[in-house]
This record gives structure tokens, sequence and C-alpha cells, in this order.
């Protein structure tokens, strides 16, 4: 009996366990039935097509570090999916404070007179985009160039490998080690 995605039950079974024997090979043909479908669940989330394949990336690297937590009882596609999706989900959210974070604030903060909630905030995001500028500041220099070219240029993974002579997928890898990295700065004391 086939699934809705053609495949034999069996057959992704198979691949499955060879997957997480890390057999790259058999996991490349695993998310490979599914990466187009992930790119076209992604886009309307997202927005735009060049982040939805930068989502696709990095949903294909978190699934190989995380084989290992699949349950078998669910469909790989619904457990790949998820992982995209809420990939996508904390873009979103990610993309409202780093362009807030990043932004040039556009009005004089001294211009004003009334010292309430708004300076508060300003002078809050003022302090959190200082914190963000210091940690990027730290981290290694390849992993720093990626971050910028990212985040300050809007360079999507595609762009920057261009630019570094290299391929999106390592671009995506050095983006997700550096946020990583990145975390763990801001969330230290």
């Amino acid at each position: 009996m086939a699934d809705r995605m053609g495949q034999s039950p069996q057959t992704e079974a198979a691949l499955i366990s060879r997957a997480r024997a890390k057999d790259q090979e058999a996991f490349g043909a695993l998310v490979g039935r599914y990466e187009v479908t992930l790119l076209h669940v992604l886009m309307p989330i997202v927005g735009e097509r060049e982040r939805a394949r930068d989502l696709v990336q990095e949903s294909i690297l978190k699934a190989w570090e995380n084989l290992h937590t699949y349950v078998d009882t669910h469909r790989f596609s619904t457990w790949f999916f998820r992982i995209g999706v809420n990939l996508a989900i904390s873009h979103k959210r990610r993309a409202k404070v780093e362009h807030r974070i990043f932004e040039e604030h556009a009005s004089d903060p001294g211009a004003g007179t009334d010292p309430g909630p708004s300076a508060l905030e300003a002078l809050a995001r003022d302090e959190e985009a200082r914190a963000v500028r210091l940690a990027v500041g730290r981290l290694p220099e390849r992993y720093a160039n990626v971050v910028r070219m990212r985040y300050v240029e809007g360079l999507s993974c595609a762009e920057i490998a261009d630019r570094l002579d290299t391929t999106p997928n390592t671009v995506s890898l050095v983006l997700f080690r550096a946020k990583q990295r990145l975390r763990e700065e801001l969330s230290s004391p």
C-alpha cells in the first residue's frame, strides 16, 4: 500500500533506518521526497521564496541532527513538516525583533519631552541592540560576517554563498551555529 506521496511505507522505513545509522545518502533520499512540498508550505508563512528555501535547508539540518527523536508511530513527512513550520514561525518572530534591533531609529530620542513609557521602551531597545552588537562582535569572524550579511544587509543564504564562494547549505550551517552561539552569549549572565 502506498502513502499519499506515492512512496511505499517499507521503503521509507528502510531509509529511516539507514539514515539513523548515519547514512547521509539515505537521509538525502528521504528528505528529498518532501523538500519541494515543504518549500510550498513555508512560502506563505515567510512570504519570500529565498527565505523559505533557507528554512527548508535549516529544516533538513535540524532533522538530521534530531533524527534520533523521530517516533515511528508518526509519518516522517508530518514530523519533517512540523520542524519546518516551527522554524518558519520562529523566523517570523525573530525577524520582527531583529528588524527592531538593527534598524536605525528615524527620530532623535532626545527630541521628545515626555519621559514616559515610549522613552523607556526606546532605551530598552537601544540596550538590547547594544547587547546583540557586542555578542556578534565576540563571535568568530566567519560567524559574525555571515550574521551581518544575513541580518544587516538582508542577503539570502544563496546570495551569501555566492559572495563567499561556498554553498547555501554551508551558509545555513554556519548561520545555524552562529545563532546557537549568540543565544548562549545573550542568555549567559
